[in-house]
This record gives C-alpha cells, sequence and structure tokens, in this order.
C-alpha cells in the first residue's frame, strides 16, 4: 500500500485573495505543487447546479467515458474525440450558448467566474478558450460525473500533446499542461485527487491512461497523498508532470465537477484552457 504521506507544496487561499504572488507561475517552474482556492461558488449555487445537472434539466450533450471508467461529460473531452475535430468545435459552441443560459437562470456567469479567478492568480494575464481553425474554440470547461466505482487511472496530463486530436493544442500552446477542478459535489467516500511522488521527464511513455496496457509502473512502491477539494473549491495543479490519478467513488452520490486542462498562449502572453 502506498506510504502516507504529506510531500506536497500546497498552497491554500479564498477567491476574494486571488492574486499572482506564487501564482500559477509557482506551477509552472516547480515551486508548488498544487493551489486550493475557497470560495469559487457558494454552497447554495453547488447544490442548485447539482441538482439541474442530476437531470440535465439544461440538455447538454453527454460523452462517456470508456465503461471501465463509470464516468461521463456534459459536453466533449478533446481526449475522447476523433481527431476529426469539425463535430467537436460545432458541439463547443452549442455547449458554450447552453451554459451561458444554464449560469443566466442561477443569476452567474458560470465560465466567467472560473476564468476570473484564473487570471487573478495568474498575475492578470488573459484566461480564454483555445483557438481552434477560423473563428472557432474549444470548450473552456466541461461538468463530470463520476459514479459509483468511476475513476480516472493514474497518468501524466502532457501526454495527451501526442494525440492527433491536440494539434491545435499544439500549435497555440507552449510549456507543461496545468489542469483545474472546481467541486460542486463530493463522494460519499473517495474520489478524491491522489498525487504521486513522481515527476514526469518523458510523459510519452509509463503511464497511459488506458487500462489495457499490459505493463505498467507498480505505483504501490510510490507515496502518494490525497488532496480533498470540498464543495465550491478548486484545485489548480501542476497535473502535465505530475502523475496523478481520481481515486474510485464509494457511496451512491455521484461526485459532480467542472473541470478543464490549461496552458501558456505561444502568442499575447495569455493562458489557454480546453475541455
Amino acid at each position: 500500500m502506498n506510504e502516507a504521506a504529506n510531500f506536497l507544496k500546497i498552497r491554500r487561499q479564498d477567491a476574494s485573495a486571488a492574486g499572482p504572488a506564487a501564482g500559477l507561475d509557482g506551477l509552472r517552474d516547480g515551486s508548488l505543487d498544487v493551489i486550493l482556492v475557497d470560495g469559487i461558488f457558494a454552497p447554495h449555487l453547488c447544490a442548485a447546479m447539482v441538482a439541474a445537472l442530476e437531470s440535465n434539466a439544461p440538455g447538454f450533450e453527454v460523452t462517456e467515458f470508456p465503461g471501465p471508467f463509470r464516468s461521463f461529460f456534459y459536453g466533449r473531452n478533446l481526449n475522447l474525440n476523433a481527431p476529426d475535430l469539425d463535430d467537436y468545435f460545432a458541439a463547443a459552441a452549442r455547449f458554450e450558448t447552453d451554459l451561458q443560459r444554464f449560469g443566466d437562470s442561477l443569476g452567474i456567469d458560470i465560465a466567467g467566474r472560473v476564468l476570473a479567478v484564473l487570471s487573478a492568480l495568474d498575475g492578470g494575464r488573459p484566461f480564454a478558450p483555445a483557438p481552434g481553425p477560423g473563428s472557432s474554440r474549444h470548450f473552456a470547461t466541461t461538468f463530470r460525473g463520476h459514479r459509483t466505482g468511476g475513476y480516472i487511472p493514474a497518468h501524466f496530463d502532457n501526454e495527451q500533446g501526442f494525440r492527433p486530436s491536440y494539434r491545435h493544442i499544439a500549435e497555440t500552446t507552449t510549456g507543461d499542461i496545468l489542469s483545474f477542478v472546481v467541486t460542486l459535489a463530493e463522494a460519499e467516500a473517495g474520489g478524491m485527487l491522489e498525487l504521486y511522488d513522481l515527476l514526469s521527464e518523458d510523459p510519452a511513455t509509463g503511464h497511459r491512461n488506458d487500462d489495457q496496457l499490459a505493463q505498467k509502473p507498480d505505483l504501490t512502491k510510490l507515496r502518494s497523498q490525497l488532496v480533498p477539494v470540498p464543495a465550491g473549491s478548486m484545485v489548480i495543479v501542476r497535473s502535465g508532470r505530475r502523475l496523478h490519478r481520481v481515486a474510485p467513488v464509494e457511496g451512491n452520490r455521484t461526485r459532480w465537477t467542472l473541470c478543464s486542462f490549461m496552458a501558456s498562449a505561444r502568442a499575447g502572453g495569455g493562458t489557454y484552457c480546453w475541455g
């Protein structure tokens, strides 16, 4: 069994105090591993969002993870998309409209709130969905639901850049991939982000997000640390280089999150995100 440890460099703060000091640049240069930001959404807003998401009242497109993961997205995920991205970008435009309408019904700009906090943490650099061809844009974010037993196996996010569907991301971003997760509803037990004491120099090998691989390193020999993220809070991690997973969900309650990936823009001094 993994040795319980507290080896991560974690900064915690409230969203109202979001500022550039030791912010996302700390994740990029490795002086931080995790930033926890409380107060992204108030508890009553999280409850209202989850109540609507449980029945998909907003009518979002649903994308299923591969069967064993027992998880799904509202929207589309670039990792699961075929290389032909025409349908992806069309779906992103529909999702943006549906997400804005959903937020309006709750009295909040959902994506705008998250991106504004991220911008503040990044010294005021602009945050925007990564551009595609022409005027198209990637998903800014997606909702993710993990059912009982749902999980994500250990992986490095930098491996994504080698996939054909990431060609526009590769052209417009540089540096390691970071990621954020905003918790809307925690699982009854389990379902937490677990980070391993392993940094990757070569993210293309060793830990693919694929349970069919016959040979994978023995994770039980690595120290790991669970990072609880309560409802309404956001975790930002150096997920491109830090081995991580989502531990299996226990109990009957679905784990609901809002999540996305991000990397520095090659031009303009900003940061691009994508779902």
